[in-house]
C-alpha cells in the first residue's frame, strides 16, 4: 500500500474539528441573524448588523479550530506543523486578522458609534463610569487592536510568502 503523501493528515485531532464546526454553525447562525433573515435569540443592545460582525468573528474563529484539527496543530501553540499545507496556513492566517478585524471594528463602534453608552466598573472602584471615559478607554483599546491588525496582517503575510509587503 502506498505511503499517504500527505503526512499533516494523519495526525489529525476530530475533536477539535468537531468543536470547530460547531462553533462555525453559530458563526453562521449570528451572520444570518444580522442579515435579518432569523430573528434574534435575545435583545440586541445596538444596531442589528453587529450580529453580523460578531457571526463573522466567531466563524473566523471557529475555522481556525478546524483548520488545527486537521493539520494535527494541538493546543501547545500557535502555529500549525512546519508540514502543514500552504493553503492551511494561508486559511489559518485570514481567520486571524479577521477575528482581530472584527474585535477591532466592535471596539471601534462603541468607541465612536452613534447613540449613547452605559458603562460600569467593578473592583477598587466601583459603579457608573461616564459615557466619555467609557468610549475614551473603547477608543484607545480599538487604536491598540487596530495596529495589531495590521502587524498580524503584515507578519503573517511575510512567514507565508517569504517578503516584506509595503
Amino acid at each position: 500500500m502506498a505511503e499517504l503523501q500527505t503526512p499533516w493528515l494523519r495526525t489529525h485531532d476530530w475533536r477539535l474539528v468537531t468543536i470547530g464546526l460547531a462553533g462555525s454553525a453559530a458563526g453562521v447562525y449570528f451572520a444570518v441573524v444580522g442579515l435579518g433573515e432569523l430573528p434574534p435569540p435575545s435583545r440586541i443592545n445596538g444596531p442589528i448588523w453587529l450580529s453580523l460582525l460578531i457571526g463573522l468573528i466567531i466563524f473566523a474563529g471557529s475555522v481556525a479550530v478546524v483548520v488545527r484539527g486537521i493539520t494535527g496543530g494541538g493546543d501547545s501553540n500557535g502555529d500549525l506543523p512546519e508540514n502543514a499545507p500552504r493553503w492551511a496556513k494561508i486559511v489559518y492566517w485570514l481567520t486571524g486578522v479577521a477575528c482581530a478585524a472584527g474585535l477591532a471594528g466592535l471596539g471601534t463602534w462603541v468607541a465612536f458609534g452613534a447613540g449613547t453608552r452605559h458603562f460600569s466598573m467593578a473592583g477598587f472602584i466601583s459603579g457608573t463610569v461616564g459615557e466619555t471615559i467609557g468610549r475614551t478607554v473603547f477608543g484607545i483599546g480599538a487604536l491598540i487592536t487596530w495596529l495589531l491588525v495590521v502587524a498580524l496582517a503584515r507578519n503573517g503575510a511575510k512567514k507565508i510568502f517569504g517578503k516584506t509587503t509595503q
